[in-house]
């Protein structure tokens, strides 16, 4: 899942080489590579093995510098792509690096993404000395590729050991928040209902995700609907350490959970590896305190087709609703639609962030943390809801106190 890669962003100027490099990485044709500037229309995904690195997703942007009636649209994906790349690629030719290529490096900065400059079509523009001692102002990872003459193996080994030293060790497994939780030998119940909302024959990615950490942390989990919770408790010799559940269930799991056995939902699990738990847990106290008119966003990161009780477009809208027992303005958004003024949003909720990557949901929190706009996530939210906040920030102590900060600051 794109999600779980190591995501590489190709910026660059329209025709100078970006889809002939994705071609060149990946060894197929994903982009479709032309002399007629302004090919790549849109952002390109694909996902490759960079041992030992492990899987890598690399995105194909469309030029920085595209001056044709959909430039701007094109523009505007290709510095979202931003929010997600965990590296960006910037490429450019023989003596020309100007404001647009300057404008990547300040980005790249400004965001803490380590940057490599590419230096593209060597075969046709030999790289003087003088060329190469410039951009190491600008970066200190400088590469030359022709797609002609470049040996592939060489240059992604020289980009394999690039990203070594940039990215963090462990840089996919860096937020295991459960590692502070689990111990091996350890037990833990998985309650996951099945209802309307779950994939026929299917695991959704938050539990499937939680299950294979509990295998890394050499501990046992039980899984079982929330009708058959109780019983699991009682088959058990040693109470489990920590249950975690579907947070559409939290009220009934919570009544049933004795006070001796930790309490949380797989969307709080992932507020703190995909995100920042504790400025969540913050952003929840504004729903204490909601007003007539209030503007509340709902985002959701992946796309989907709605089902009767969808959790986004349905039921949070009525939870809301009936908690704050105000007069909402509630609007929804899904997939990459996030909208560029967060500003008249009081607050924003949003999802676990499965198809999202850590970097690519941290910047959805910078931009709300700039606007002055508190913002939360289902899971954390719908606990407020059913008044078991507090219980289930127990295991992040830190997000729990925030919480009470921000409640007693209102």
């Amino acid at each position: 899942m794109k999600a779980l890669t190591i995501q590489l962003g190709i910026f660059g100027k329209t025709n100078v080489g970006k889809s002939s490099l994705m071609n060149f990485i990946t060894d197929q044709n994903t982009s479709i590579v032309s002399d007629m500037a302004g090919t790549t229309t849109d952002v390109v995904y694909k996902q490759m093995e960079l041992n030992p690195l492990g899987p890598i997703t690399l995105f194909d942007t469309a030029g920085i510098d595209d001056a044709s009636v959909l430039g701007s649209a094109r523009i505007e994906k290709t510095q979202r792509a931003f929010d997600s790349s965990d590296v960006a690629l910037l490429m450019c030719e023989q003596g020309k690096f100007d404001k647009f290529e300057k404008d990547i490096v300040e980005e790249a900065d400004k965001r803490k993404t380590p940057c490599i400059i590419v230096i593209s079509k060597t075969d046709l523009h030999p790289v003087s000395e003088r060329f190469h001692e410039k951009l190491k102002k600008y970066s200190k990872h400088i590469l030359l590729f022709s797609s002609v003459m470049t040996n592939r193996d060489k240059f992604l080994n020289a980009l394999k050991k690039i990203l070594v030293e940039v990215l963090p060790d462990n840089y996919i497994e860096n937020y295991l928040s459960l590692r502070n939780i689990v111990k091996k030998g350890d037990a833990v119940v998985l309650i996951m209902p099945i209802d309307l909302g779950a994939p026929l024959g299917k695991i959704i990615m938050p539990q499937i995700q939680t299950v294979r950490h509990i295998l890394d942390l050499n501990a046992a989990s039980y899984i079982v609907q929330d009708t058959e919770y109780e019983t699991a408790l009682q088959n058990l010799k040693t109470p489990p350490v920590i249950a975690i559940t579907d947070s559409q269930a939290i009220k009934r799991v919570a009544a049933k959970t004795p006070s001796n056995i930790k309490l949380t939902t797989f969307s709080i699990i992932y507020a703190a590896d995909k995100s920042d738990i504790v400025e969540m847990a913050k952003g929840a106290a504004v729903l204490h305190n909601l007003k007539d008119g209030d503007n509340i966003l709902i985002s959701e990161a992946c796309t989907h087709h709605a089902t009767a009780d969808d959790i986004g477009r349905v039921k949070l809208p009525k939870w809301i609703r009936k908690y704050s027992k105000k007069d909402l303005k509630i609007k929804y958004v899904s997939g990459q639609d996030y909208p560029k003024d967060i500003s008249n949003y009081r607050v924003i909720i949003h999802c676990g962030g499965c198809t999202l990557n850590r970097k690519g949901m941290l910047a959805r929190l910078n931009k709300a943390a700039e606007a002055g706009v508190s913002i939360t996530n289902y899971g954390i939210a719908i606990s407020v809801f059913y008044d078991v906040i507090e219980k289930v920030l127990e295991v992040f102590p830190e997000a729990l106190k925030a919480y009470k900060q921000a409640l007693k600051s209102r």
